[in-house]
C-alpha cells in the first residue's frame, strides 16, 4: 500500500468537503458532480492507497445518498475483489449492506450486515442511522 501525496489527498477531501455541502443545500447535481471529481483525482490503482477505504466510503455514501446503489456496489466489488480488504476492516461491508437495505434488497442487506456484524461483534451499528440496527434486531 502507497502512501498518497498530502497535496492530493487534501486537494480530494476539499472536493468531497464541498460535495458533502452541496448534498446538504441539495444541489444533488453538484454533490454528485464534486464526488466524482474527487473520486477521479485519486490516482490507479485505486485500491493500493493509505486512503483508499476512506475515499471509496465518501463516493459510496455519496452515491447511496443520491440514489446511485448500482455504481456505489460496482466501486464496493472492485475493492472487495482487489483483495487488500484487512479481516477487521467491517465498514465497507457494513456499507455495502446499508446500500442493499436502502435499495430494498433486504435478504442482501442481512447478508452484509451479519458479515460487519460478525466482524465487528456489533460495533459496526454505533454510528450509523437506528433504522438499520432496528432492521437487523428484527431480521434475526
Amino acid at each position: 500500500m502507497k502512501t498518497l501525496p498530502v497535496h492530493l489527498r487534501d486537494e480530494i477531501d476539499a472536493l468531497y468537503i464541498f460535495a458533502y455541502e452541496a448534498l446538504e443545500k441539495k444541489d444533488f447535481n453538484t454533490a454528485k458532480e464534486q464526488s466524482e471529481k474527487a473520486w477521479e483525482l485519486l490516482p490507479e490503482p485505486k485500491f493500493y492507497w493509505d486512503v483508499t477505504l476512506s475515499f471509496v466510503s465518501g463516493i459510496c455514501e455519496m452515491y447511496k445518498e443520491l440514489g446511485l446503489h448500482k455504481e456505489a456496489l460496482a466501486i464496493l466489488d472492485e475493492l472487495f475483489e482487489f483483495g487488500n480488504l484487512k479481516p477487521y476492516q467491517d465498514g465497507p461491508i457494513f456499507l455495502k449492506g446499508a446500500i442493499y437495505f436502502e435499495q430494498g434488497e433486504l435478504e442482501l442487506a442481512k447478508v452484509w450486515f451479519d458479515k460487519a456484524n460478525m466482524i465487528s461483534k456489533g460495533r459496526c451499528f454505533v454510528s450509523q442511522p437506528k433504522k438499520y440496527k432496528t432492521f437487523y434486531s428484527e431480521y434475526n
